[in-house]
């Protein structure tokens, strides 16, 4: 019982509590396309594709989220739209974003997600421990964005357990996992190998 008690108070010191109802929802849409699909382009020129994915990347590192559950919300709060788990074929899983903000960043722009796609392969990474990417596709008739995004069982990672996980709590949202759209169970993986580490994120 104290071997419990004491690996209680361990993970709860290293759980850092994100209450959503502190986040307000006035932000402005054309503020954030202004940003995201003028300014940052603008800046970052023709490597925006590439610099932002790789942002992504480094951004879930900075707020490593426990499980599916936590990433649909961050994606929610954060702005990013909402994410939905569609399909699952052994090592890769193809995952929806759509929503009031992606539907005016596709009409209004031409818009890189790869922020998104980053963020999303890096968590999933993080949590499943295997070596894994994502690609972007845009559905401009629909107005939704899907993910592609690929681990390869042959490359598993050592990685560290983050000193902080980011607990992302809504009081409103029942803690039911079928209230999620992201599963938290594993797909079924194989032997194939895509993408390897030593493979060039294709943008």
């Amino acid at each position: 019982m104290t071997k419990e008690v004491n690996e209680l108070v361990s993970r709860n010191k290293n759980e850092q509590q994100v209450d959503l109802e502190n986040f307000n929802e006035t932000t402005s849409l054309f503020g954030y396309e202004l940003i995201r699909d003028v300014l940052i382009p603008n800046l970052l020129g023709t490597d925006t594709h590439e610099i932002l994915y790789w942002a992504g990347k480094e951004l879930a590192r900075q707020y490593p989220l426990q499980n599916r559950q936590d990433i649909s919300r961050f994606f929610d709060k954060a702005g990013f739209g909402l994410i939905e788990l569609n399909k699952e074929q052994r090592n890769k899983q193809i995952y929806t974003l759509s929503g009031e903000i992606v539907q005016a960043r596709l009409e209004h722009a031409q818009p890189s997600f790869n922020l998104e796609a980053g963020f999303l392969a890096e968590q999933i990474q993080t949590q499943d421990g295997l070596y894994t990417e994502a690609l972007t596709e845009i559905n401009q008739k629909a107005k939704v964005v899907s993910f592609i995004v690929q681990s390869d069982i042959k490359d598993r990672l050592s990685i560290e357990e983050p000193l902080t996980h980011f607990v992302m709590s809504d009081r409103k949202v029942n803690e039911d996992e079928e209230s999620s759209p992201i599963s938290n169970e594993l797909p079924e993986q194989d032997d194939e190998a895509l993408p390897t580490r030593s493979s060039r994120h294709e943008l």
